[in-house]
């Protein structure tokens, strides 16, 4: 850029024509120079928009999962930060991870989260208004964001040792989809949006893997029904959703890989149902995918079918009607 005003200011020169004329060789050269500096700013823009707009955040929600708890309490090898890793060779440029193992819902709403004592990042108060104040603290700077919440609201609901769920589950998703619906999507969409317009930001939701399915086979309708009811939860406000179900198999090979991606096999670690490393790594490659920023992916995981889609078939009907 240097170059091209210099050059242009040898032709100015060496013309040198006199009055009127020679003013005007003289604003012309000069809107050209101006003319070619924004355009020198505009590509650094294109090119390396950390430089240009300063901090870019990707911020994390949810609960335990986002967090990357491990019962070998192993806490940096999580799905988020394996993503933030990769979301640097995009310029993303800081990670916030506001999760709280053991967020329901409910106390990401109101506060009181069971694991508010241990946090990456620090905040008092609900998750919920935490994430609001960044964002809002940061207009303009955050994206992605990835939210993955609703397993705490209905996973005591469903008793492993006899396969079945609770009279209460009903209840519980109800008010998972009121929580969803009435407070968090719209709250997160509308901080967004209410300064100048919408803001350059994505919103993604996670559905959930079936840690019972290799102990409880039928337990495929209880996390269908949980998934089904994020999906539908979701699409009133346009948010796509991560398929980790799928990811993790589905409903044909879901029990095949459970005992490697969690460590619910594992007796040592009291049949724990949160995803090992691996896990985490196949979780990451399918957020990686779904948020198809330029120069990130999966290809560093030999998995297999990162990103089926959710089976369905004849029995769809009654697994979305009932939990048992």
């Amino acid at each position: 850029m240097e170059d091209a005003a210099i050059a242009v200011g040898k032709q100015v020169r060496a013309g040198r024509p006199s009055g009127r004329r020679g003013v005007g060789y003289a604003v012309s050269a000069l809107v050209l120079i101006v003319v070619l500096a924004g355009m020198d700013i505009l590509l650094l823009n294109i090119k390396n928009p950390a430089q240009v707009l300063g901090h870019h955040y990707y911020l994390a929600l949810g609960d335990s999962i986002s967090f990357g708890y491990q019962p070998n309490l192993n806490f940096s090898d999580g799905f988020v930060d394996q993503v933030f890793a990769e979301l640097q060779k995009a310029n993303i440029t800081d990670l916030t991870d506001y999760a709280c193992a053991g967020d329901s819902s409910t106390t990401m709403i109101q506060g009181d989260c069971p694991g508010r004592l241990i946090k990456h990042d620090a905040y008092t108060g609900p998750q919920l208004t935490a994430a609001l104040d960044f964002i809002g603290q940061h207009r303009g700077q955050v994206s992605p964001i990835t939210l993955e919440i609703g397993s705490n609201d209905v996973l005591p609901d469903f008793d492993s040792t006899s396969c079945t769920a609770s009279d209460h589950a009903t209840a519980d998703l109800a008010t998972l989809d009121a929580n969803l619906t009435q407070t968090i999507f719209p709250q997160l969409l509308g901080n967004l949006t209410s300064v100048a317009g919408p803001a350059v930001t994505n919103l993604y939701l996670l559905n959930y893997y079936n840690p019972f399915a290799k102990q409880c086979p039928d337990s495929t309708r209880f996390a269908h029904t949980l998934n089904d009811h994020l999906a539908a939860d979701a699409a009133k406000f346009k948010i796509p959703v991560v398929d980790i179900y799928g990811a993790f198999g589905g409903d044909d090979h879901q029990a095949d890989h459970i005992c490697d991606y969690t460590w619910v096999c594992n007796a040592q670690y009291n049949h724990d149902f949160h995803p090992t490393t691996l896990g985490y790594s196949v979780i990451a490659a399918t957020v990686e995918r779904a948020l198809g920023y330029p120069g990130i992916g999966p290809s560093r995981l030999p998995i297999h079918d990162v990103n089926p889609p959710i089976q369905s078939g004849p029995s769809q009907a009654a697994l979305r009607s009932t939990w048992a």
